[in-house]
């Protein structure tokens, strides 16, 4: 730890949430829903189209030519963060993580940012960056946090980046140089 001070001043921050923190209203999920006729929309996520099983999870999420319904719009993003949908595990995730349409699950919730941020989504990764700093759903992990907002911060999320240095005031030297190793090998991967 570099500067036990600035240390101190942080964790007062992540405590009362100061860190960038996940989106936390329903209205702030992922995307707005399209202009597709209801009815096409219905018959290809029934046929399995992950796109429509999110668009229709909007839907009833939002209220948009049906009658909003939040067990619903879960229900269809389940289906559709099952076929690798990240936009749908990250949905999903907000959705646990708050108690939208479920009983919030924080442990639900890491589990489908996680999906999607291995997917490569960077709000999902900034998100299980805010949760393992936090230690919510999780056990606090202040190495994984500074990966997962080094990786988000990569992708060009600009808070990410300034919480990644943050961080790297938090951490020793050897502990920066393990994170970065671990997020370098993360793209390494994903590459492939």
């Amino acid at each position: 730890m570099k500067h036990p001070a600035l240390l101190h001043f942080l964790a007062w921050i992540i405590c009362l949430g100061g860190f960038q923190s996940p989106r936390l209203l329903a209205q702030e999920l992922v995307q707005e829903p399209t202009e597709i006729p209801l009815g096409a929309l219905v018959e290809q996520a029934e046929n399995g189209n992950d796109d429509a099983q999110f668009e229709l999870g909007l839907r009833y999420l939002s209220g948009t030519g049906l009658v909003q319904d939040e067990f619903q719009a879960a229900s269809w993003f389940r289906k559709a963060a099952e076929q690798d949908n990240m936009n749908a595990q990250y949905n999903l995730g907000v959705m646990h993580l708050n108690g939208v349409g479920m009983i919030a699950d924080q442990q639900e919730a890491v589990r489908w940012f996680r999906q999607a941020a291995e997917n490569g989504d960077p709000p999902s990764q900034f998100t299980l960056a805010v949760l393992y700093a936090n230690g919510r759903g999780i056990n606090r992990d202040l190495m994984l946090a500074h990966m997962w907002f080094s990786l988000a911060a990569a992708a060009g999320d600009k808070n990410a980046a300034a919480n990644a240095v943050l961080f790297e005031e938090m951490l020793s030297t050897e502990q920066i140089l393990q994170s970065q190793s671990a997020a370098q090998a993360w793209i390494e991967k994903f590459n492939e």
